[in-house]
């Protein structure tokens, strides 16, 4: 039964002469079945509206389908004359009475109750009954009701017995109930009332009332139980409704953890309340339940808080691939995100020292490496292979240049898989150099590249074979992963797959492996969501749900993302090696990295700020709103505003010589510098714009005629070629180089000067560039120079960057995408605005 709705329009006078009129034995004027219908339309809360004058009472009913009518009653000598709006006369009786009960509900709640106290005579029964006749005193005197409480399955039970002079006992609910006295009537109305208010619903087949959702039983015994009793004698509460009067408990969960096999672990989860442990099918309906209140037989009212009930739904989320019932899950699901928040686990004493060992480990020597390993390196390889021993993954997150493929290669090779083939997956433009490491360093391993005509099912390639991917060419080859298991895989610049949503992405995720690792020097390149992706490639589970992840990540609470991203870098501390240069590359000359502040010129000035003027009379100047609604048309103005900052000549429309560029002319002076006198000096210069690289060559060709010129993008064919010439080439030279196509798998380090023409907000992509440059082998300084215009839009990146390079360096924190443009900067004229030299 819903809570009442109805309306009520009444005065003072009204309603006392409606409380002499119900006061007399009214129900005699109808028949047996007017009294039947009018209760139930009473307790369907079909009365929707009640007007009280002195004189009549108009009684409004809504039945379904919008149907509706309206009963007028007048009081007279006799008693209540009704008439209906309806031509059913049966119906307007029935709408009547459930209005009268209506109306003593709403005296019942306005006018104080009478309590009972027995009399000695009828001549007090009629003190107490009022308006009520003598005969009906005379028949009888008034009964004591008592509600009581019940606890049942499916909530708090509310029924009420009547209480004789002699003790005996009978239901107030029973369907074929005698006529009521008034004094009665108006005490058994109250509690029908004050039930409704309370959140009971009645149930007309049993005859009772039910508070079916517990969040609403325990505030009604804290408060509203306080109130009944003030209004009834006596409230009678069996054994369940007891314990839950006693209030909400928390239950505590708790899971037993243990070894399974060598690789896994059970997990037996276990419910606590107070000093007792819930019987097994209690603990599964709870857990099932999930968050909230509920309610257990003998236990009462217990309470899931949603961190638990949020762990809980992580356990299973993460057990997809595992058999659910019998709560196995890989052993590395110990260092799980969410396994300290919500339910605690309960480690045995082998799993603790495992646990222990793995955060403490330091690579032992079990397999003599090659004398060509710089120690670093065989240190690396110890250590992937004891997470393979432990079968757990792992993240070789050694800076660039630190040779990550020759350590994997030294893994392939000195704790081989007899009986398996593995695979690495790396960009097709890595293809050939993993090729050439192979053919350098370990020529006895068996190399297959994968191609249309090559794959995974070549009955000629032998066992073990080691297979070379690019990400394109496994991704249409996933349909064959299903049937293949291999050694190892590896994912080579595994941001690659940084978008979890990505076809690409989910074909490595498809990959079955008994050792997965991936490698990359910038884990986190775009947000903190790529790392998520990492290592549901590497260890599906570990991280718990994205959703619950990036909740975690986007909290408006700094303190609760503090203590996530803490707890995030302590649970993959395990699993993540990171080593940078000048650290462990003792023997690599120092980097000298500064910005180089161009000019800006009068044409470059002009063409700026015309784009950035129309760019507001477009998109306007509210940044965040550019960004959600116009962001093609955003980015590309920001586009435009970089392309001017370099070469003007870059925008459609407009013929520029390359020379009005204050960057360009800055660029020649540091070139003549460069790779004039006897140095021998070779110089990169890396710009994402092609068309700038196009422009720019003959440009130096005619400045620097003596210098070899070499070019490496997109349309290159063979990579392969202008990078050995640039490398073997005798005297001065220049390799202009695409950050597309250059930035990864290219070694360049017979360079000593850098010029990064058009740097952007994202540290990772320039410092993979950089980074062609300075690695292993590097034996001269090498100078970098970012060339920034100045005033411009340049300028406030790169001060954002520099904001953000240390979260970057702590593999916590995120930078690159438009997210941190709207952070940081108000509006478009804030972020844009050309700025006069300070």
């Amino acid at each position: 039964m819903s809570t009442r709705l109805s309306s009520r329009i009444y005065n003072p006078a009204a309603l006392e002469v409606w409380f002499r009129n119900v006061g007399v034995d009214w129900e005699q004027s109808f028949s047996r079945e007017a009294l039947r219908r009018g209760r139930e339309i009473y307790l369907k809360s079909q009365i929707s509206g009640v007007e009280l004058a002195a004189k009549d009472a108009i009684i409004h009913c809504k039945f379904a389908r919008k149907d509706t009518c309206y009963a007028v009653i007048e009081w007279t000598m006799e008693g209540p004359h009704v008439r209906c709006s309806a031509d059913d006369a049966d119906l307007g009786d029935a709408v009547a009475v459930g209005g009268l009960y209506e109306i003593e509900e709403l005296i019942a709640d306005e006018i104080p109750p009478l309590r009972y106290e027995p009399k000695e005579n009828a001549e007090d029964e009629t003190e107490l009954v009022g308006e009520a006749s003598v005969e009906e005193a005379d028949e009888r005197p008034a009964r004591l009701l008592t509600p009581r409480l019940e606890g049942a399955d499916g909530g708090l039970r509310l029924t009420a017995y009547w209480t004789n002079p002699d003790f005996s006992k009978e239901s107030a609910f029973r369907s074929d109930e005698v006529p009521l006295l008034s004094a009665e009537r108006e005490v058994l109305v109250r509690l029908t009332g004050r039930s409704k208010e309370a959140g009971f619903e009645f149930r007309r087949d049993s005859n009772d009332f039910l508070i079916r959702d517990p969040e609403r039983i325990a505030p009604f015994f804290s408060h509203t139980l306080k109130r009944w009793e003030a209004a009834f004698d006596f409230i009678d509460l069996d054994y369940e409704a007891q314990i839950m009067a006693q209030g909400v408990r928390q239950v505590k969960i708790i899971g037993r953890v243990e070894s399974s096999e060598r690789d896994t672990m059970c997990v037996d989860w276990r419910f606590k309340l107070g000093k007792a442990w819930l019987d097994p099918e209690d603990a599964e309906r709870l857990a099932r339940a999930g968050r909230g209140t509920h309610i257990i037989k003998g236990l009462g009212l217990v309470r899931i808080a949603e961190e638990q009930s949020a762990a809980l739904a992580e356990w299973r989320i993460a057990a997809t691939n595992h058999s659910e019932a019998a709560q196995v899950w890989p052993r590395y699901m110990v260092f799980s995100l969410f396994g300290e928040r919500g339910a605690e686990l309960d480690l045995e004493d082998e799993l603790k020292s495992w646990r222990q060992a793995m955060m403490e480990v330091s690579a032992e020597e079990t397999v003599e490496l090659p004398d060509f390993l710089r120690p670093y390196q065989a240190q690396g390889v110890h250590w992937m292979a004891h997470l393979r021993e432990q079968a757990c993954h792992g993240l070789l997150a050694d800076e660039m240049g630190l040779g990550k493929t020759l350590q994997v290669l030294t893994l392939l090779n000195a704790y081989p898989f007899e009986d398996k083939n593995s695979l690495i997956v790396c960009p097709a433009s890595v293809v050939p150099v993993w090729e050439n490491e192979v053919k350098r360093w370990y020529p006895n391993l068996n190399t297959k590249v994968l191609r249309g005509s090559d794959h995974f099912e070549d009955s000629d390639a032998p066992i073990p074979t080691l297979w070379i991917a690019s990400y394109t060419q496994l991704r249409r080859h996933k349909h064959l992963l299903d049937q293949h298991c291999f050694g190892y895989a590896v994912l080579d610049e595994a941001q690659q797959i940084k978008n979890p949503d990505a076809k690409v992405t989910q074909a490595c995720c498809a990959i079955k492996a008994e050792c997965r690792l991936a490698l990359t020097g910038t884990p986190i390149e775009n947000r903190l969501l790529d790392l998520w992706t990492l290592f549901r490639f590497l260890m599906p589970g570990l991280l718990g749900s994205r959703r619950r992840f990036e909740d975690a990540v986007e909290s408006p609470s700094a303190e609760l993302r503090a203590g996530f991203e803490e707890r995030l870098r302590q649970q993959i501390a395990p699993f993540i090696l990171r080593r940078q240069k000048d650290k462990v590359g003792k023997d690599l000359p120092p980097k000298v990295e500064m910005d180089l502040i161009c000019p800006i010129t009068d044409f470059q000035k002009q063409t700026y700020e015309g784009l950035l003027a129309r760019g507001k009379e477009e998109l306007g100047d509210d940044l965040q709103a550019a960004m959600q609604s116009q962001a093609m048309n955003f980015f590309t103005l920001l586009t435009r505003l970089r392309q001017t900052c370099c070469d003007p000549g870059l925008i459609p429309g407009i013929d520029a010589d390359l020379k009005q560029s204050g960057k360009i002319q800055m660029l020649l002076t540091r070139l003549s510098e460069a790779l004039g006198g006897n140095g021998a000096r070779k110089v990169v210069i890396f710009s994402q714009f092609l068309q700038l690289l196009k422009r720019l060559k003959p440009l130096i060709e005619q400045e620097f005629p003596d210098v070899a010129i070499f070019e490496l993008s997109g349309e290159t064919r063979n990579r392969a070629k202008p990078v050995e010439s640039f490398q073997k080439k005798k005297g001065p030279a220049v390799i202009l180089v695409s950050l597309r196509a250059g930035g990864t798998g290219i070694t360049l380090h017979a360079a000593d000067y850098v010029f990064l023409l058009d740097p952007w907000w994202n540290p990772a992509v320039e410092n993979q560039a950089v980074d062609r440059v300075h690695r292993i082998g590097q034996d001269r300084r090498v100078f970098v120079y970012r060339m920034i215009t100045q005033g411009t839009i340049e300028e406030r990146i790169q001060h954002l960057k520099k904001e953000k390079r240390e979260l970057f360096e702590n593999t916590l924190g995120h930078l690159g995408s438009a997210k941190d443009l709207s952070e940081h900067f108000n509006d478009l004229e804030e972020l844009a605005k050309l700025l006069p030299p300070e």
